[in-house]
Order: C-alpha cells, then sequence, then structure tokens
C-alpha cells in the first residue's frame, strides 16, 4: 500500500473528529480538558458542511450562528452524514481562535487570532506565529486525545453507544 492509499484509507478520522468535537462540546457545554490539565472551550458557529458517507454530493452545507444546533444539522447525522468542513472557535483563558476545519486534510484556514499586544511589528510577527502555533497545539492536543480513544477498547464499547444516542436524540 502506498502512501496515498494510506491518507484515502484514513480520511474517515477527521470526519470522526469533528462529529467527536462537536459531541463533547455539546455534552461538556464547550469545555474541554487538554492533557495538561488545562481546560479550553469548543464550539461549532457558523458554518458546518457534511457530506454522505457513501454519496459524496449528498451535502448539507449550514450557515447561522450555531449551524451545529440545528435540526437540519442533526437531521443530516441521522442520514448518516459526516463534517467535512466545519468553522471552530477555541478559547484559552483570555485568548479565543476562530478557524476553517478541513476535517479530510486536517488542515485549517482562515485563521482568526487573539488581538496582538506587541507594536513593533516584528514583535507582531512572532506573536503572530507564537499565536498559531499555540493552535496547532490545542488542536494537536484535541486529536491526539481522539486518537488515543478511537484505538482504545472504550471506542467501541462506551463512546460510539453515547454518538449513536445523542444523534439519534437531537
Amino acid at each position: 500500500m502506498d502512501y496515498v492509499d494510506r491518507i484515502e484509507r484514513a480520511r474517515f478520522l477527521g470526519r470522526e473528529f469533528l462529529v467527536w468535537l462537536w459531541h463533547e462540546s455539546e455534552a461538556k457545554e464547550g469545555v474541554l480538558t487538554l492533557s495538561n490539565g488545562e481546560a479550553c472551550e469548543v464550539w461549532l458557529e457558523a458554518q458546518l458542511t457534511l457530506v454522505g458517507a457513501e454519496d459524496e454530493k449528498s451535502e448539507s452545507k449550514l450557515k447561522s450562528a450555531m449551524p451545529s444546533a440545528s435540526p437540519e444539522a442533526k437531521e443530516a447525522l441521522r442520514q448518516g452524514k459526516l463534517p467535512i468542513k466545519a468553522k471552530l472557535r477555541i478559547a484559552r483563558g483570555t485568548q479565543t481562535w476562530g478557524f476553517l476545519l478541513n476535517a479530510d486534510t486536517l488542515s485549517i484556514a482562515s485563521v482568526q487570532i487573539p488581538a496582538l499586544l506587541k507594536e513593533e511589528n516584528d514583535e507582531k510577527f512572532y506573536e503572530r506565529m507564537e499565536l498559531v502555533e499555540t493552535l496547532e497545539t490545542i488542536l494537536d492536543d484535541l486529536l491526539g486525545q481522539f486518537i488515543q480513544l478511537r484505538t482504545s477498547e472504550t471506542w467501541d464499547g462506551q463512546v460510539m453507544p453515547q454518538l449513536r444516542d445523542w444523534v439519534r436524540a437531537a
């Protein structure tokens, strides 16, 4: 199996990661715990795109203040659609980031960083890079937690039943 085949075979993980984040955000009222014990707030906002697992042409694009809370979003999940793109907001302490996450590539775009504090151009550049790096560190931590859970026995025994109940109840 070549590298491209491996990527294609694992593409579903990004979509499942977004479903897990969505569920965790709702179940824990937006407050997730990072591996270092620090809390952060995570929520989906403004934009959510879901596609059918078998038929990617069956797409639901939702735009509203909280599209993940809409009946259309939950109905799309019940129909077996999974999120491929979502606008997320993460807050840690007084800092808040907004960005668009592409589930298939796990890439981020349209990143909004917290307000810059530095005055000088060079310092602003380094502060901006630090803030983007901090966002990547938070996302890597959450993805690592998901992968650890996804590859454990807990996934099939506890998490999947919770996710199914959450989708049915919505």
